[in-house]
């Protein structure tokens, strides 16, 4: 769990130093992976070396928040988009709206750590350039972390969000999106919207899910060659889980009823711990009748979409998912 760390630091390096790329008129990318990923994956492997990663030992999650926190202040914002606080149903959120609105339609964002780390100050980056490149406003929420607060606290605060939002904007549609742990949370969510019978996303997107925490994926699968993620990502989340039914789909949604479920969007690597969890994931939702696009990067890492304009890949996906949200509003 402490490369979660390296993640967010890697978001600093990609967003700061590798800026001035989305600046640039867009172009395809070739499957040969770009100068700029390579520079930031030799960057996470110092960040690594820095910050002793693969050294056991017991997590102070107060003093890692509060790093990630500082970190995440430094990365910039995206131009001519604004941010709003505040709360809906007392889970604290923040709207980042652009300045160049083309439509009025609603993107919620669920951010990834774990279930340990994370925040709406966190998310600013990313949110910023997915409201920018939609042109549609975007909502990020610090929901409620493990350990002091296992599972179902951050399952509820998504959810409660997410109903707050149809109730705030009846009229409008909402896409939903989330990387990693927010991956799992984004699918939960939409899982539980159809359980209820309520208005579902038009859309789900999904950045390096974690969908199976039972223990039965072979973790070590791609454990040498993904250098955010161990092999032992299940025990790691047992502070989420406590003593909780792993096979309870609101949990693991791989074991969910996708009959029904929107559109789904998946990207992943495809040598990351987790890329068999996308694999299955896809195969469920496709047996169920779902429209599913899963999308597989080779040289890339973990939730490397988060990283947006930083890298050619990242920003390929950064325009790629804009234009599956909104051709699903219309």
């Amino acid at each position: 769990m402490k490369k979660m760390i390296v993640l967010v630091l890697l978001l600093v390096v990609a967003t700061s130093f590798l800026a001035s790329y989305g600046r640039k008129e867009k172009s395809n990318i070739s499957y040969k992976v770009s100068p700029e990923m390579t520079a930031v994956k030799e960057q996470m492997k110092e960040m690594m070396k820095m910050h002793g990663m693969g050294k056991s030992g017991s997590i102070d999650y107060i003093t890692l928040r509060e790093t990630i926190d500082k970190a995440s202040e430094k990365m910039p914002a995206e131009p001519g988009v604004t941010f709003t606080k505040g709360q809906l149903g007392g889970v604290p959120v923040e709207l980042s709206a652009p300045e160049k609105l083309t439509g009025d339609n609603i993107i919620l964002y669920i951010h990834g750590g774990g279930f340990t780390t994370g925040s709406a100050l966190g998310s600013r980056g990313f949110a910023s350039q997915l409201a920018s490149e939609a042109g549609l406003r975007v909502y990020s929420l610090s929901y409620r972390l493990a350990p002091e607060n296992p599972y179902p606290a951050a399952q509820n605060d998504c959810y409660t969000v997410y109903t707050r939002l149809l109730g705030k904007y009846p009229d409008k549609k909402i896409a939903v999106i989330g990387d990693s742990a927010g991956a799992n949370l984004a699918l939960v969510t939409t899982l539980k919207a159809m359980d209820d019978g309520i208005t579902l996303p038009t859309s789900v997107t999904v950045y390096s899910p974690v969908v199976d925490l039972t223990g039965t994926i072979d973790r070590n699968k791609n454990s040498a060659t993904d250098i955010i993620i161990s092999a032992d990502i299940d025990s790691e989340i047992k502070s989420y889980l406590k003593n909780n039914n792993p096979y309870d789909p609101y949990i693991s949604p791989l074991y969910g009823n996708y009959k029904g479920f929107p559109p789904l969007k998946i990207v992943c690597d495809s040598a990351e711990v987790l890329t068999e969890d996308s694999e299955r994931l896809a195969k469920k939702a496709k047996e169920a009748g779902v429209n599913v696009d899963l999308q597989k990067f080779e040289g890339t890492f973990h939730a490397f979409p988060i990283t947006g304009k930083g890298t050619p890949e990242s920003y390929k996906v950064l325009r790629d998912t804009a234009k599956f949200i909104k051709d699903h509003f219309n």
